[in-house]
């Protein structure tokens, strides 16, 4: 649990940096980079934790550089005007680069299918996380857009998607299986998702 403490110090961190930062900025898009840093994060760290579980690495910690990720890309987007103190800017531009190598590795689209399971869009981050792996050979990408859909399809209760997408991971790298050794994994990224909205202050479990 301290890994999660830690994540939403960095939310909260980041949101006084874009409510602080400058005399221009209104109150009004003040809030709005603090709301897109929070929901961000919820998604980069859903995004993290996917990839760490896939590729090997600390779970936690992948988890914490996603919201790292997230907040950061969700502060930009939450903020109409303002301008960041010299200081602050760095503070940010060393988070993003912390998670740099982590947003190469999976891609733009299978990020964005991170954040819409993050959010429980299932359809949406199936669909997304579909048009990923069609998009690109790469077998790292391509592998995370099968993890996210059977996660996805796992935690909404789609059992024949999930089981089609654990064949085809299998055939796409053996490896990786058997498909129940995939299942195990996804099931643990379910659990995974929801931790990491639980500690965000979202309910853990979709409707």
């Amino acid at each position: 649990m301290k890994s999660y403490a830690k994540i939403l110090a960095l939310i909260l961190a980041l949101g006084q940096v874009i409510v602080w930062s400058g005399g221009c900025g209104s109150s009004q898009a003040a809030r709005g980079a603090g709301e897109g840093a929070a929901l961000g994060a919820v998604g980069g760290a859903v995004a993290g934790a996917v990839g760490a579980m896939i590729f090997g690495g600390n779970v936690a910690q992948g988890a914490a550089a996603g919201a790292a990720m997230g907040a950061a890309s969700g502060a930009a987007t939450g903020a109409m005007s303002g301008a960041m103190a010299d200081s602050k800017v760095k503070e940010q531009q060393a988070r993003e680069q912390q998670a740099a190598a982590l947003k190469e590795k999976i891609g733009e689209q299978n990020f964005e299918a991170a954040n819409l399971l993050a959010h429980c869009k299932h359809r949406q981050a199936i669909g997304a996380a579909q048009k990923a792996y069609a998009s690109t050979e790469n077998p790292d990408r391509r592998l995370y857009a099968l993890y996210i859909q059977a996660v996805a399809a796992e935690e909404s209760g789609d059992a024949n998607l999930a089981s089609s997408v654990y064949a085809q991971a299998i055939k796409d790298d053996p490896s990786r299986g058997p498909a129940e050794k995939i299942k195990v994994k996804c099931l643990e990224g379910v659990m995974k998702a929801q931790q990491i909205r639980k500690d965000h202050g979202l309910p853990p479990l979709c409707k």
